[in-house]
């Protein structure tokens, strides 16, 4: 009767080991350094009934495997010699360290697929889907600003690609260091970048950010190259608005001379300024506009397009951006509208062949399209 109770204890025991080995080979499942998987490895040999030593207290008892995953200094699983426990480290253990490392791999692939969905590479900031997130989540009360690099395009033209994927390397390396950790800035696309500041602190001021951004970019830009921005704060009744409202705000700034930034008219969201009514004779006045009906199928296609407009137009002297309104209804209609500096420049175009026949000026009154109705704003500009 005594053996049989011992043996029914020892495989109580043994049960109770091996439960006790799945779940810290479970942990596995979970880790994200070398720490954790280390801490994993000894709790794993503490269950089987051994310890760990350093290497110079190596004894008939230690196995010679590293389980430190490089995490300080090494250590070694280590029991009683000729013990059961020593039996079970020399089962467990190695395999442990093979799967371990496997955790490690996996979990570095893991980080890699996370950052290459979030983050844009060139900059190290939030991607255009994260900001999209970003602003999916805006609360009432909190700063929308977008900055738009100045003449851009003619970097690149000039310097080359090269010189422009500097400057964007180097101004997402600036608001990454001046943006709290609590607030968002992501790269949107192209040279523009998104800046949402939390409304709940009242020392939020996005123009003092501004102000100081100005000032350290220009010690650190490897090209001459300067921003304008816009600021719009996130109301009530819709808070992604402000998206659109900063959007509309920094391309004012852009027709006001650049290097500036602009506050948004709290309705710039639901109405597009009147040339006539509300601009100085130093901004651009003078607008022409298509309308256009896309197939669905070609609807992917789309920018590419718009892109091929640009070029054409691009080089006309007084043309200053193209901008392009997409329907939140109908999403294969699109406005385009082209902006001027000169009225004789832009009486030249519209009097070339390179312009579309349905180009004119844009009319007022309930046949003007607005932004309400085409909500989906794009800029594509020089």
């Amino acid at each position: 009767m005594g053996t049989r109770a011992q043996d029914s204890d020892t495989e109580a025991a043994d049960r109770a080991a091996e439960s006790g080995v799945l779940d810290w080979w479970r942990a596995l499942l979970w880790v994200s350094s070398a720490g954790e998987v280390k801490n994993a490895a000894i709790g794993l040999i503490n269950e089987l009934g051994g310890w760990t030593v350093r290497v110079d207290r190596a004894g008939d008892g230690t196995l010679d495997i590293d389980i430190s995953f490089g995490e300080g200094q090494p250590q070694l699983p280590a029991a009683p010699p000729g013990s059961t426990a020593l039996l079970r480290l020399r089962q467990h253990v190695p395999r442990f360290v093979q799967d371990g490392y496997r955790a490690l791999e996996l979990a570095s692939q893991r980080d890699r697929l996370t950052r290459e969905a979030w983050v844009d590479p060139l900059t190290g900031l939030a991607n255009r889907r994260s900001t999209g997130r970003a602003v999916g989540r805006l609360r009432p009360g909190d700063a929308v600003v977008i900055i738009d690099l100045d003449h851009f395009k003619d970097l690149n033209d000039q310097a080359g690609h090269a010189a422009g994927d500097e400057v964007l390397a180097a101004f997402g390396e600036l608001l990454g260091a001046e943006v709290r950790a609590r607030d968002h800035a992501g790269r949107f696309g192209g040279e523009e970048f998104v800046l949402i500041l939390a409304g709940d602190d009242p020392d939020a001021d996005p123009e003092a950010l501004l102000a100081r951004l100005r000032a350290r970019w220009r010690e650190v830009t490897p090209h001459p190259v300067t921003f304008s921005a816009g600021i719009a704060v996130a109301e009530q009744d819709a808070p992604q608005d402000a998206l659109l409202a900063a959007d509309q705000a920094m391309y004012q700034a852009k027709r006001a001379g650049r290097d500036r930034w602009m506050r948004a008219d709290p309705y710039m969201a639901q109405t597009t300024p009147d040339p006539a009514d509300s601009r100085s004779s130093e901004i651009p006045a003078f607008v022409a506009y298509s309308q256009l009906d896309v197939p669905e199928q070609a609807v992917a296609t789309v920018e590419r397009a718009f892109r091929n407009r640009l070029g054409k137009v691009d080089g006309w002297p007084g043309f200053q951006s193209l901008e392009v309104w997409q329907d939140t209804v109908e999403p294969t209609a699109y406005v385009l509208v082209t902006w001027w500096d000169d009225e004789h420049a832009f009486r030249e175009y519209m009097r070339s062949s390179d312009h579309r026949e349905s180009h004119g000026r844009v009319p007022k009154g309930a046949d003007r399209p607005r932004p309400v109705a085409f909500h989906r704003y794009r800029r594509i500009s020089r």
